[in-house]
């Protein structure tokens, strides 16, 4: 599994992306793996000394696999969808069940703040379907296999293309308040509770969001020596407006990048994974 670097070609003098295997990011946080969720599951992090066919105190034990772990994911409520029928639009739930940030009492402004890191990301592209379509997208990670199912992602004859990009990004979210702090499961150096989650982003949040997340991972959050990503070492803030985009009403992100944090945070995060 690889990262990427944007380490300067000395030859050609442009930022040429670099493969890197992880061990080489010097970061401490795996690089992006189907679902941003580092795909192996190393055994000595999970199974601790046992006795005889029992597992340590604490300890599972087992033959893991990724698809054994479920993260929760966040979504932003839209004004229509499964969603709609349970939570306010323009707020943000976690894992369909928690309310993390509630929607704006005035949707054309934008709302509360919510402090999150990125912690990786993973592009890639879906299949562009109807919004009330009952098929599943098919998901790929390359444009040439996109181009291989004869898809683009561009616009053409005033159509929409009949694939977009899409960014999933793991996420690890602040507590905003102290009701929520009960309902978080981890705690950092600083007090406060943290949640990890899944975001992703198609559409008009790849645009506002996942573009951010891109564009840091290649310039401020760059490591100017090795030219590897360090987009865990950014402050993050997600608001959320509602916007008109052509004839529809859509509730859209800002995700803005508000410096680095300390060495010692920076540190609590790299043994999250």
């Amino acid at each position: 599994m690889t990262t990427t670097s944007f380490k300067k070609d000395k030859n050609s003098g442009a930022d040429t992306p670099v493969c890197a295997s992880p061990d080489q990011s010097g970061s401490g946080i795996p690089a992006a793996g189907p679902s941003a969720v580092p795909a192996t599951v190393p055994s000595s992090d999970l199974c601790p000394p046992t006795s005889g066919d029992i597992p340590g105190i604490g300890g599972i034990a087992g033959d893991y696999e990724e698809s054994d772990f479920r993260l929760p994911r966040i979504n932003i409520v839209q004004s229509v969808g499964p969603l709609s029928e349970d939570f306010d639009p323009g707020a943000i739930v976690l894992n369909k069940d928690i309310i993390v940030l509630p929607a704006s009492t005035d949707p054309k402004v934008w709302g509360d703040a919510l402090n999150v890191t990125v912690l990786n990301a993973k592009k890639q592209f879906s299949e562009n379907l109807p919004y009330d379509s009952d098929e599943t997208p098919e998901t790929v990670d390359t444009l040439d296999e996109v181009h291989e199912r004869g898809g683009w992602i561009d616009w053409r004859n005033d159509e929409k293309p009949p694939w977009r990009p899409m960014l999933t990004a793991l996420v690890l979210i602040e507590a905003p308040t102290e009701e929520l702090s009960e309902e978080f499961s981890i705690q950092g150096p600083d007090g406060k509770a943290y949640e990890l989650a899944l975001w992703t982003m198609k559409g008009s949040a790849y645009s506002r969001a996942g573009k951010a997340i891109n564009t840091a991972a290649r310039f401020a959050l760059r490591n100017k020596d090795s030219g590897l990503p360090e987009l865990h070492k950014g402050k993050w803030t997600l608001q959320v407006r509602r916007e008109k985009l052509g004839t529809n009403l859509v509730y859209v992100p800002r995700l803005r990048q508000h410096g680095k944090h300390d060495d010692e945070f920076i540190e609590f995060i790299t043994t999250l994974l």
